[in-house]
């Protein structure tokens, strides 16, 4: 038996209050975790449970008796989330055994009381779970309500910028029927069309295709469109179209977008015009012109003839730095408009092709006058004095022509004969014209490939310094060596001195084989003068071209050459050419001053006894003259030129000078100069321009 007051635990034993409290809080804490989630710690469920545990067991001997403990302990179930559909069950079911264990004997009191603890904590918990439910309830609803509200807001701040950007938009949008029909148009729309609100009502986009468009586009029309506004004016657009839909299926309607295009089309046409005319002229440009000529060769009837005239204004580099460049923008106008207007009868496209060039193409027809009478109607209109600030200004033009049958010719083919022409016409002076020879344009090409080529052989070690005899023609003893450029390894064969520093002058070339030639040959001139018996008289002569005796780095080049070799710069004779340093050209006259001061002797080449010529002879450091032979090896020389030579040699014999003459071929030809009283001579009869290994190997020796 126990004692009162002293419970017995289930193993029969008796235990504190505190110790059944626990037993009962844990035995509790399992029925809840297994029949609810709680969001608590087990610590903390355990604290929390306990203190329930020890309201209702307090609640029970408490004297007198109160049952709202018990409602409370249920409503802090609810309110701890102690929940489930089975939690208030089981828990009930426990608290009956625990609390009877926790309180002593059971009496028919205490049975009451319990009853009506637990019935008070169901109660409990029942409001604690309705008031809760009502909780959720109001503020679903407020959240529900909440969230209409801000719904609408978000649906009116959306309307609201959708009509500011439908309205303010400079793109035009339509809202369509399936039709294609407005239903709603913005004011960019509107001025799109040319057109007023209510006349769009109703209307449609296809209403505005240009005919041209109308059975090429789509329905309803999207893309890069052709409209025709209410006021008839054209514009162009681009269209995009997207549907609209309340729901899944197919869409209730469309909206429309049209970009005006217009501004942009008139802007790629302005564009496209200048990329293809001269601004200054109106006329096709160089690239115009070009395309133009394959498309007009490529649609004209076979067996019909073109003729292509190119022309290039003469001097008209004077009109403009005297009249300045207004005034012969002004001309070149005129120049156009007379071209078109000479053409205005043939079937014909004229161009500015360049600075002071233009280009005409004729589509020859029955009544195309003949070349020479087409040239002289170009001239004759040019030939009209056009007056600027009171000045009459005309222009002449150097004219290329070619006429071909279109079945023979291409666009690049005809232009590069009639570039030919036009080359051939201005060598031969102001206002000429010249139609395309074969056999001379491709005696010019074969030149200008040369020319084009020599760079690259001189970089190839292609290019070699050969050399010649110079002799005294009273006893034909050599007195020196002349050392001259030489293309050795030309492809087509090789090229002499005079052939090789031509070609080098068109490029400039010969400028930078200059110090290379120097230096070569004074490096040779000690090997020279031991195996020939050479005198202390000058022994190399190194004869120099138009352009490198105007050098501004000639009298440098001569310092360092023969510096490197070694040798006494007396020993060294640099011919310059006569017209460079009669003309002051460049800095050749300064060149022959100062080269002659630093103790190298000058000759005058290419001299022919002019009176300025001789001028020059008497006042410059010149020791000697090169004549060219103006015989040109011929025997039946007449006595007049005989007599003019024998002047200008003495002449210059007069002036101090040694009289040189290049070109000798022939005994006959030897013995009249020397008879003129010429000093020395090379040429052909001499020996010819070798390498200095050949000559002084014997195979190629000058003669003694």
């Amino acid at each position: 038996m126990t004692s009162p007051g002293q419970p017995e635990t289930a193993a029969g034993r008796h235990a504190e209050p505190e110790q059944v409290a626990r037993e009962l809080t844990s035995t509790w804490m399992n029925v809840v975790a297994a029949s609810t989630y709680v969001a608590m710690t087990s610590r903390e469920l355990e604290d929390y449970l306990h203190e329930l545990v020890l309201m209702l067991a307090e609640a029970l001997v408490a004297e007198p008796f109160d049952p709202r403990p018990g409602a409370e302990v249920g409503a802090r179930m609810v309110t701890g989330a102690l929940v489930g559909s089975d939690t208030l069950a089981l828990s009930v079911r426990l608290l009956v055994e625990g609390l009877l264990d926790l309180g002593g004997p059971a009496d028919r009191d205490r049975m009451r009381n319990l009853a009506a603890l637990l019935s008070a904590m169901c109660t409990g918990y029942a409001e604690a779970v309705r008031r809760r439910t009502l909780d959720q309830q109001e503020d679903m609803k407020r959240a529900l309500l909440s969230a209409k509200q801000r719904a609408e807001q978000v649906l009116r701040a959306t309307e609201t910028r959708f009509r500011e950007v439908f309205t303010s938009s400079p793109t035009g949008i339509a809202i369509t029927d399936l039709d294609g029909r407005f239903v709603d148009v913005n004011p960019a729309l509107v001025e799109i069309l040319g057109s007023q609100p209510d006349r769009l009502s109703g209307a449609g986009l296809s209403d505005y295709l240009a005919p041209d468009e109308a059975e090429d586009v789509t329905d309803p029309p999207r893309g890069r469109l052709k409209l025709v506004r209410d006021d008839g004016e054209t514009a162009w657009v681009y269209v995009a179209l997207s549907p609209l839909r309340e729901g899944p299926g197919r869409p209730e309607s469309y909206v429309l977008t049209v970009q005006d295009l217009s501004e942009l089309q008139l802007l790629q046409g302005r564009f496209g015009h200048q990329l293809l005319h001269d601004a200054l002229t109106g006329l096709a440009n160089r690239l115009h012109f070009e395309s133009a000529v394959e498309t007009r060769l490529g649609r004209a009837d076979p067996d019909l003839t073109v003729t292509l005239c190119c022309l290039n204004l003469d001097a008209f580099g004077a009109l403009n730095n005297g009249l300045g460049h207004q005034a012969a923008d002004r001309l070149l106008r005129t120049v156009a408009k007379r071209l078109v207007d000479v053409m205005a009868a043939e079937n014909a496209l004229v161009a500015r092709t360049g600075g002071d060039e233009f280009a005409v193409l004729i589509e020859d027809s029955p009544t195309t006058p003949e070349i020479p009478e087409l040239v002289d109607r170009i001239n004759e209109a040019l030939a009209e004095p056009e007056y600027v600030d009171g000045v009459g200004v005309a222009v002449n033009a150097s004219v290329g022509v070619v006429r071909r049958p279109v079945a023979e010719t291409s666009g690049a083919e005809l232009f590069r004969a009639a570039d030919a022409a036009l080359h051939a016409a201005r060598a031969t002076g102001r206002r000429q014209w010249r139609g395309f020879d074969a056999e001379r344009d491709a005696r010019v090409q074969a030149r200008y490939r040369d020319a084009a080529a020599l760079p690259g052989a001189f970089e190839d070690g292609e290019l070699g310094v050969g050399y010649r005899p110079v002799v005294r023609l009273d006893d034909r003893r050599t007195v020196a060596i002349t050392a001259g450029l030489r293309w050795s390894g030309r492809p087509s064969g090789p090229l002499g001195e005079r052939e090789t520093m031509a070609l080098a002058e068109l490029t400039g070339q010969s400028v930078l084989c200059g110090p290379w030639m120097l230096r070569t040959a004074c490096a040779h001139l000690p090997s020279w003068r031991s195996a020939m018996g050479m005198a202390d008289a000058a022994a190399l002569r190194v004869r120099l071209s138009r352009l490198q005796s105007a050098d501004d780095d000639l009298v440098a080049a001569v310092l360092a050459a023969v510096e490197a070799a070694g040798v006494e710069p007396s020993l060294l004779e640099i011919g310059f050419d006569t017209g460079a340093v009669l003309e002051e050209f460049g800095s050749a006259a300064d060149n022959l001053q100062v080269v002659a001061e630093i103790g190298v002797r000058t000759a005058l080449c290419d001299w022919d006894g002019g009176l300025r010529q001789l001028d020059l002879l008497e006042h410059c450091p010149a020791l000697s003259v090169v004549l060219g032979d103006p015989f040109a090896g011929r025997d039946d020389v007449g006595a007049a030129l005989l007599r003019a030579a024998e002047a200008s040699v003495g002449a210059a014999k007069g002036i101090g000078a040694v009289v040189s003459v290049d070109g000798i071929g022939t005994e006959q030809a030897a013995i009249r100069w020397a008879e003129l009283g010429v000093d020395t001579a090379q040429g052909p009869l001499f020996g010819e321009l070798t390498d200095v290994e050949r000559a002084l190997s014997g195979t190629g020796r000058p003669a003694q």
